[in-house]
């Protein structure tokens, strides 16, 4: 009896190991690894047990890196961590890093955009199409400098404000005359506003009609200015926009910030009041520089969901935003005063945190689908010796509230030890939602969501205006036509 009481016992035992062993094969899977360019895998292909977590690491061979896993799995992360519950086929894809230029100075390829670059050095008489490893793809050369805003357009030709042969006066960032030339080089077209009483100057921008707002300085006699309650020993020189049409050569619409003043000197003189609790007007005493040049615009940006005008104010450290709807004969009225304003309350005597100190390029998100509509600018910090670039919410629906002033919520800023100008610059937001940063006596720098710097151009002690983002199909009008 106990003979086959152990018997039973032994044959129960071997069954259940034989069953567990078959188990633990079922737990086994087979991973295969394959290799596309230079590099290796910390792992050997074979057969590994059940996992929901196991691990594989790409590692490229110097001047390689790794691109993506294909097969089973389509991922870029490395390294990759998966589920293991089946059999799977995983291929490494390395890439060579291609050779770059030696103004390259970061260069992480599967970070950055991959759209081309429009560079414009500041007042110089050159522009530049250059890829991001460098290469320049178009060069163009003027005979007259620019002042200072060149545009790439989609059908190749470029816009641009050029500094006349003389002018009756200047102050920086001075130009005089709008051009523009076809993609073989011929000029189109040229309008000038340049007059002992008027210069155009720094911006432009293409209305969808076609039609052009540019920025123009306007002489004010000492007499207007000191009757008007500014105090000041010589003529000032007021900012005022200007929209010309191509086709006619005439200005169609006009806005002048002398028409939206505000003091508070002199009770017995004209437009005198609470400059504080008037945020839609100017107060023209807030800057009193002695050369005249008050205010000093430096940027445009037009807003065609909105029929707005974004101005960047760079001596009252301020964005002024300008109704373009109004009618040309209501412009001058309280219709035509500042929609809103933001960057410096103390620019309209208001408390509140100062943001700016001194600001260019001003712009709306176009590019990346998930920022789209924000608000970008480069904000300079003339007097801290640091520049910050901010991504801001503006308070669209408070437009229309003449009692109160909402400042803009703070999305997202970029920041260095190293970045700094207080002159010209600019940032723009790209198509994949990293940012073009014109660090104006640097060059550029592309930065991540995350503010990681993935790209750095040195302009090797040039100045640079802005850049513009240029999509291939732009870029490829000019291959081979160098």
């Amino acid at each position: 009896m106990k003979f086959f009481l152990r018997l039973f016992f032994i044959i129960i035992f071997f069954s259940c190991s034989k069953k567990e062993n078959e188990d633990l094969k079922e737990l086994l899977y087979k991973l295969k690894f394959d290799i596309s360019g230079n590099g290796t895998i910390d792992k050997e292909s074979g057969e590994y047990n059940l996992s929901d977590s196991f691990t594989v690491t790409a590692i490229p061979e110097e001047g390689n890196y790794f691109d993506h896993w294909e097969g089973d799995i389509i991922s870029e992360e490395n390294p990759l961590i998966f589920d293991l519950n089946k059999d799977i086929n995983l291929i490494a894809v390395f890439k060579l890093y291609p050779i770059v230029s030696s103004e390259i100075i970061k260069y992480d390829p599967k970070k950055i955009d991959n759209n081309s670059i429009f560079i414009i050095e500041n007042g110089a008489t050159t522009a530049y199409l250059i890829d991001k490893e460098g290469n320049r793809i178009k060069t163009w050369n003027f005979e007259s400098k620019l002042g200072n805003d060149l545009e790439l357009l989609s059908d190749g030709s470029v816009m641009g404000i050029f500094k006349p042969d003389e002018t009756f006066f200047n102050f920086g960032g001075f130009g005089g005359v709008l051009k523009k030339y076809n993609i073989n080089g011929d000029l189109t077209w040229e309008y000038s506003i340049n007059s002992e009483n008027e210069l155009m100057h720094h911006d432009f921008t293409i209305l969808p009609n076609g039609n052009v707002l540019t920025l123009v300085w306007e002489r004010i006699l000492l007499k207007d200015a000191l009757d008007n309650g500014i105090k000041r020993e010589s003529d000032l020189f007021a900012e005022k926009i200007v929209e010309i049409n191509p086709i006619t050569n005439e200005i169609v619409w006009q806005w002048r910030s002398w028409e939206h003043k505000v003091q508070d000197q002199d009770i017995n003189l004209p437009n005198y009041g609470s400059v504080s609790s008037q945020f839609g007007k100017i107060d023209f005493n807030y800057y009193p520089k002695e050369n005249g040049d008050i205010m000093h615009a430096n940027g445009i940006y037009y807003d065609s969901n909105n029929d707005l005008i974004y101005l960047s104010v760079n001596y009252y450290s301020e964005v002024w935003v300008i109704d373009h709807s109004v009618s040309n004969e209501n412009s001058s009225s309280s219709l035509g005063d500042l929609k809103y304003r933001f960057g410096n309350p103390s620019a309209y005597k208001a408390d509140g945190e100062r943001l700016f100190f001194n600001n260019h390029h001003p712009n709306l998100v176009e590019l990346d689908p998930i920022t789209k509509g924000n608000f970008l600018i480069f904000m300079n910090g003339y007097e801290d010796e640091q520049s910050i670039v901010y991504e801001l919410k503006l308070p669209y629906n408070s437009f229309d509230d003449n009692d109160t002033l909402i400042p803009p919520d703070i999305l997202w800023s970029f920041t260095s030890p190293d970045l700094f100008h207080g002159k010209i610059s600019g940032a723009l937001r790209l198509s994949n939602g990293n940012t073009l940063i014109c660090e104006g006596d640097f060059g550029y720098w592309e930065v991540t969501n995350e503010g990681e710097v993935v790209w750095l151009y040195d302009g090797g002690g040039e100045t640079f205006w802005r850049g513009y983002s240029i999509t291939k199909e732009v870029k490829d009008l000019f291959i081979g036509n160098n």
